[in-house]
């Protein structure tokens, strides 16, 4: 049990409400509570509670989630991280197709968190709140642009919470704040109800603490049909014992970029993991010599659909934008069409040679998610004297390709850092293979169970 007398996992949780250990409106009631005592600014609008309480067989009811303020939630247009006072804000529509398939799950939102303005950032920096707090060490920088969700997941505050990743937006806050963050394959998650950004690389992800609370939320965010591809003995059988390992592993620990360095306590923990791993499992480090390219293209897209989609802000004709956004939509508007067009039509080429290069002998590839560890805030604001750009690129130098090539991947911790800071690794698979990455971080939680023993526990 937490200290707020809540058990710590959704599947425990649900087995004390059924049992009668825990009320429902009294579980409820406490994570909001948790949510309007926080002081870490990772909410933006903390919501009351409805008149009605689920049906508690319903298979999330008592579980509070809270979202990246960038769905369309029942009575609430999203924010985007944008100052509501100095805009009128959109009228309210029907909530996005996840927030319902949630709703009908049982599950009720608890807030709205904060995020990078219009999602557009490695960090949660965003001149129109303030910095969010890491749970982990508040020296520590919070990744983004879904930073209020990693920091209320991390801090304990609910059991998971759904954001947007179009360039590595739920991996990075994942590893920054030592949780777990599941980026999906493109296209798995309807888009309906979420304010865009770069509609080719946006992608519905989510962050929890464990990988059972992740395969739990995704199970009931897709179809039926899709939800019994993924789990055909239910997502409820991850939190059960160990099974049998049936996945092979590759590894590609160098990044093709000079200006990405490896440091030496990151390398020794994802080594480490491999060289843990059964005899047979794993095989020796590759490179990837496409990296470079697919980052590139990965951009095109991105300032050329940042420039589509903000184009009345760069207009004039809509409020302004924060000079980070300006920047990211600005750079689209001077790309040639030629070279979108392009990157569109090569990427069914360049995701089957990943696949070949990567995954021809192995179910998993895995990568650092922030090769040289967690920086301290001054080292990533963009307009401080203490910035470093490397350290910015860090944060997003092994991300924004897999969203290219529109393959799922996972981050997760697997240990700490000499400050205890989470150092985490990167799981990417091919498409539609979600359950085979929770089933892999599981095994790691399970082999591991230290890894992830900082994060607070206050629901």
């Amino acid at each position: 049990m937490t200290p707020a007398g809540l058990p710590a996992g959704i599947a425990a949780l649900r087995a004390a409400l059924l049992r009668g250990d825990v009320d429902l409106g009294d579980a409820l009631s406490r994570q909001r509570a948790a949510f309007a005592a926080d002081s870490r600014h990772s909410a933006v609008s903390v919501f009351a509670p409805p008149k009605q309480l689920p049906d508690p067989s319903l298979p999330l009811a008592g579980v509070g989630l809270a979202h990246k303020d960038i769905f369309m939630l029942p009575g609430r247009a999203p924010g985007c991280g944008t100052d509501r006072a100095a805009s009128a804000s959109p009228r309210p529509g029907p909530a996005a197709t996840l927030i319902r398939r949630l709703d009908a799950a049982g599950s009720q939102p608890l807030a709205a968190l904060a995020m990078a303005e219009h999602a557009c950032g490695a960090t949660g920096e965003n001149p129109n709140y303030p910095l969010p707090l890491n749970p982990v060490d508040a020296r520590a920088a919070v990744g983004g642009s879904s930073s209020g969700s990693a920091v209320a997941v991390a801090a304990g505050l609910c059991y998971g919470s759904l954001g947007t990743d179009t360039a590595g937006s739920v991996r990075i806050p994942a590893a920054t704040c030592g949780i777990l963050g599941l980026k999906p394959t493109r296209g798995l998650l309807p888009a309906h109800g979420i304010a865009p950004l770069a509609p080719s690389l946006d992608t519905a992800g989510i962050l929890a603490r464990d990988a059972a609370d992740a395969a739990l939320i995704l199970e009931n965010l897709v179809a039926p049909a899709q939800a019994r591809r993924l789990f055909p003995q239910g997502a409820g059988a991850l939190a059960g014992p160990p099974g049998k390992i049936d996945w092979r592993v590759a590894a590609c620990w160098e990044h093709p970029n000079p200006a990405v360095q490896l440091d030496a306590e990151v390398g020794d923990a994802l080594q480490g993991l491999v060289d843990a791993l059964p005899a047979g499992t794993a095989q020796a480090p590759i490179a990837l010599a496409g990296l470079p390219a697919w980052s590139r293209l990965a951009d095109t897209l991105l300032h050329a659909e940042a420039a589509a989609t903000h184009q009345a802000a760069l207009r004039e004709e809509a409020p302004a934008l924060t000079p980070l956004t300006r920047t990211v939509a600005l750079a689209g508007a001077a790309l040639p069409a030629v070279w979108y067009l392009d990157a569109l039509r090569q990427r069914g080429a360049h995701a089957r040679q990943f696949i070949a290069q990567a995954l021809r002998r192995a179910d998993l590839l895995l990568t650092p998610a922030l090769p040289r560890g967690v920086p301290d805030w001054p080292q990533v604001l963009t307009g401080g004297e203490a910035f470093e750009p490397r350290r910015l690129l860090d944060m997003f130098c092994w991300m924004s390709f897999v969203n290219y090539l529109g393959l799922p991947a996972i981050v997760f911790p697997i240990g700490l850092d000499g400050r205890k800071r989470p150092i985490s690794i990167q799981a990417i698979a091919r498409p539609g293979q979600e359950a085979r990455l929770l089933a892999f971080a599981r095994h790691v939680e399970q082999a591991r169970p230290h890894a992830a023993s900082f994060l607070p526990s206050s629901l």
